[in-house]
C-alpha cells in the first residue's frame, strides 16, 4: 500500500514559514533545497514530510478553504490549540469536531494555507 510521503505548499516568505512549522510544531529541516526563493522539506518523527515551495512574487495564493489543508497529528488537541493561539494563530469557528473517536480544529499558517490539527482514537488504517 502507499503511503503519503510529503505535502507540498507555497509561501512567499517561505524561511519564514519554515521557522513556523520548525518552532511550533516541532519539525525538523530535513533538506534545504536553496534556490531563489529558497525550498525546504520539513520531517516529523514518523517520516512524514512536508514540502514548502518558495512562491515567486509574481504568483498568488489559492484560497484553499475547499480545495486542500495538511493535518497534523497531535496527543491533545486542545493543548496544541492553546498553545498555537499564543502565537496569534486564529482558529475558524464551525468546523471543529469534538467526540470520542475524533478531535480536529483548523487555522491558517502564516501564509495562509489552511492546516488542521488531530487526534483519533484510531489512526488512520488501523
Amino acid at each position: 500500500m502507499a503511503r503519503l510521503e510529503h505535502f507540498a505548499l507555497y509561501a512567499a516568505n517561505s524561511s519564514a514559514l519554515k521557522d513556523f512549522y520548525v518552532e511550533a510544531l516541532g519539525m525538523t529541516v530535513a533538506l534545504e533545497s536553496g534556490g531563489d526563493p529558497p525550498g525546504y522539506f520539513l520531517a516529523d518523527d514518523q517520516g512524514m514530510a512536508l514540502e514548502i515551495i518558495g512562491r515567486p512574487a509574481t504568483e498568488t495564493a489559492v484560497n484553499q478553504r475547499w480545495v486542500c489543508h495538511v493535518a497534523f497529528w497531535v496527543d491533545d488537541v486542545a493543548a496544541k490549540r492553546v498553545e498555537l493561539e499564543s502565537r496569534g494563530i486564529a482558529f475558524e469557528t464551525g468546523t471543529a469536531v469534538d467526540n470520542d473517536t475524533v478531535k480536529t480544529a483548523f487555522f491558517h499558517d502564516p501564509e495562509g494555507n489552511r492546516c488542521q490539527i488531530v487526534w483519533r482514537s484510531h489512526r488512520l488504517g488501523q
